[in-house]
């Protein structure tokens, strides 16, 4: 038989000085902190996750959804608003969820500008109730709370309020826990953060007056479609599109008129084209689509479209009813190949200027030898009429 042996003396007391310990620890309330620490640093963990995902996502729709899918596994709250100002002012885009799915619950836009003050001026998280004493009960009115507001928190950053969220009461699980509101105000601050970036992305290759695409990002899309162009054998097309006789417009009407008109225009411009194309303001009163994956028919059938709609517009301006016409240029772009982004465009603005020789109010195809015919036509033109050449209107 094998001698069975106790544990030694030694280990005995080892044990028992690390029961004793471990007792002591308890009593003094040291366990529970070090146990809080863990779920504290476990939390940190989340939430720096969180935000390293949150601050990557480009688009604001990608980053809200982002922020659903974590505050569905915490809690549900009855609604979720959030209300973030567009980049150049003027109004504000509006994001309303219903027990974290989203529904089409309009928030009346004369509350924004209570909220905005009040934010301003103490930007930082207050539950409703503190709210409406503090503005008092005239300030929001019975409207705002149907939407079951809970807790509100500004979205700021750089010294701006970008928006504000609305979190509506829990569903389940009582108030909300300190912790549920410390994650929501810091998953705010970062979603301002993204947003701002995301806004300032936008204003930097926006058209400030149209909202468009400005000149310089539609040369580098342009650049990355014949990219892809080349590689792959694709096809895709240009459109330039120029306002007929806008200074005489302007002369006539003035400047303002002449704005409305560019606005009305951009607006038809991202309402006919497809979500894939791209619409952008190329200088004064000349435009550009880029439009992927098509054929000279789809291609010229979109501008076709886009002229009709123009010239079908109505802009009221100081009791009138104002109009324009568009000429338009269309080239499709081929490979593989040679291609430059600045022979298109020369070819799409030939084909343009055929437009205008032609009469104006119409779309023309760039087709080879395009030039040597609208000069003639151009001549032949200005000898009926017995002018001199001039400058394009």
């Amino acid at each position: 038989m094998e001698n069975q042996t106790g544990p030694e003396p030694n280990e005995l007391r080892v044990d028992s000085a690390y029961l004793e310990h471990l007792n002591l620890l308890e009593k003094s309330g040291a366990l529970d902190d070090i146990s809080a620490l863990r779920k504290e640093n476990r939390e940190l963990d989340t939430l720096i996750n969180d935000a390293t995902t949150l601050i990557s996502l480009a688009e604001v729709d990608k980053m809200i959804d982002f922020v659903i899918s974590r505050f569905l596994e915490r809690f549900i709250p009855t609604h979720f608003m959030l209300l973030i100002e567009t980049p150049r002012g003027g109004g504000f885009s509006h994001y309303s969820y219903h027990n974290l799915r989203k529904d089409e619950h309009k928030f009346p836009t004369a509350y924004y500008p209570v909220l905005k003050s009040f934010f301003t001026a103490s930007p930082y998280p207050i539950a409703y109730s503190e709210l409406e004493r503090r503005i008092g009960s005239d300030g929001l009115g019975p409207v705002f709370r149907d939407f079951d507001p809970e807790v509100l928190f500004p979205m700021r950053g750089l010294g701006v309020l970008y928006g504000i969220v609305l979190l509506g009461r829990k569903i389940a699980g009582g108030e909300y826990s300190e912790p549920e509101k410390v994650y929501v105000d810091r998953m705010t601050r970062f979603l301002s953060i993204g947003i701002q970036n995301s806004l300032h992305h936008e204003s930097s290759i926006t058209d400030l007056k149209t909202g468009l695409y400005n000149h310089y990002h539609f040369m580098q899309r342009l650049e990355q479609e014949i990219t892809r162009i080349r590689r792959h054998g694709s096809r895709a097309g240009i459109l330039m599109l120029d306002i007929d006789h806008f200074k005489i417009f302007n002369d006539t009407w003035g400047h303002l008129a002449g704005d409305e008109i560019l606005v009305a225009i951009a607006a038809t411009i991202k309402k006919t084209i497809r979500a894939e194309d791209m619409g952008a303001r190329f200088g004064g009163e000349e435009f550009c689509v880029l439009a992927v994956e098509c054929d000279e028919k789809t291609l010229f059938d979109m501008a076709e479209r886009i002229r009709r709609a123009i010239e079908s517009l109505v802009v009221p301006f100081g009791g009138e009813s104002l109009g324009v016409t568009t000429s338009i240029g269309c080239y499709q772009i081929e490979g593989p190949g040679p291609i430059l982004a600045e022979t298109c465009l020369g070819r799409a603005d030939r084909a343009l200027y055929l437009s205008k020789a032609g009469g104006r109010n119409r779309s023309t195809l760039y087709r080879p030898g395009l030039l040597g015919r609208a000069a003639a036509l151009r001549r032949s033109a200005e000898a009926g009429a017995g002018l001199r050449a001039g400058p394009r209107l």
